[in-house]
């Protein structure tokens, strides 16, 4: 708990008082040289926007003391500028460090998604992440989020989801920040690499692999790029305005640009009926129980490169029924690895 200017133990800030100080901070960051009055109006759009009843009218007092809190128990370099009749800060370089106020529900929310978030991205992203939530923790540990409980949550990615690149990082600045990347990038098809500028406007995983779908100046189209791929990458100083069109095409059901074969019929096991459960290929897919006891599993449409090692996965137990383009595509696969081993 912070010392006021007295040295003694300040009281904790109420959750709105936190969101009143840290919009004054944003002004101040800004250099717009806030006054009390202006402060005052800057509430009560804050009570709006928090979609919250004005409680009490907030008053000219309420802004001296969320400044003298900012001062005093915060340490905030702030200072009056009595020409302009405002406020600034005279050291840009501090931060705002006030612990989280958050409601048990939002603090659980937040930790859980922390914890399944580091076990997902690779390094130096997975620190920072872990760094992040106890910093957080640190302030504002509610007494149902014992070490017991945060480190229960075992989160197992698919094999491949998390490998470190050593571009991720790059790449993930230049998604989060929406600046332009020069990569070089390897299609893994045998040709020689090449040099693409893109807007990396969404990040994803899919197929246990991290990608960018991103507009690429070079094709000038959108394309999908595997960060794996990506042999080097660097932030250029461009920026780009995400593009919701690009966003919203990102869907279990449109994620890559494959061609889809489509009301792919696979006839399974009961055993198999259970991973395939588990491994949605579309968000219309059905599964329905034959008189035999077996199952029959209807994909809506599908890529080949995805359901033909997925059949290949089961081992016998999926067996492809339609259409014949993917029955011939398992079936040349298959002879192709017994052919293999029969050297």
């Amino acid at each position: 708990m912070k010392k006021n200017q007295n040295g003694s133990t300040a009281a904790r800030p109420s959750r709105m008082q936190v969101f009143r100080m840290a919009r004054i901070v944003a002004l101040l960051k800004k250099n717009r040289l806030p006054g009390a009055e202006t402060l005052l109006k800057e509430y009560e759009k804050l009570e709006f926007e928090e979609n919250q009843l004005l409680r009490a009218k907030y008053n000219i007092r309420t802004v001296y003391r969320d400044i003298d809190s900012l001062k005093y128990d915060f340490h905030c370099p702030i200072a009056y500028d009595r020409v302009n009749k405002g406020y600034y800060l005279t050291n840009h370089n501090w931060e705002f460090n006030c612990p989280a106020q958050l409601s048990s529900s939002a603090m659980l929310a937040l930790v859980l998604g922390a914890r399944i978030a580091e076990d997902v991205f690779p390094e130096p992203l997975k620190s920072r992440i872990a760094a992040a939530t106890d910093e957080i923790l640190k302030g504002d540990n509610p007494d149902f989020l014992d070490t017991t409980l945060v480190h229960s949550l075992k989160v197992f990615a698919e094999s491949g989801a998390i490998s470190d690149s050593p571009v991720f990082s790059r790449v993930f600045e230049a998604w989060q920040k929406h600046r332009r990347l020069r990569i070089t990038y390897d299609d893994m098809k045998g040709g020689k690499p090449s040099v693409r500028e893109v807007d990396p406007h969404v990040l994803f995983l899919y197929a246990r692999e991290w990608r960018i779908k991103a507009y690429c100046h070079f094709r000038k189209e959108v394309r999908t790029f595997v960060i794996s791929r990506i042999r080097r990458a660097e932030i250029l100083p461009d920026t780009f305005t995400p593009d919701m069109k690009i966003i919203r095409s990102v869907t279990l059901d449109n994620i890559v640009a494959w061609k889809k074969y489509a009301n792919v019929k696979i006839r399974l096991t009961p055993e198999a009926r259970k991973f395939a459960v588990a491994n949605r290929m579309h968000t219309g897919q059905r599964i329905r129980k034959d008189d035999d006891g077996m199952w029959l599993f209807t994909i809506p449409e599908v890529p080949e490169q995805v359901v033909v090692p997925w059949i290949l996965s089961q081992q016998g137990e999926a067996v492809p029924l339609e259409p014949p383009e993917i029955v011939e595509a398992v079936r040349t696969a298959a002879s192709a690895l017994l052919g293999k081993l029969g050297r």
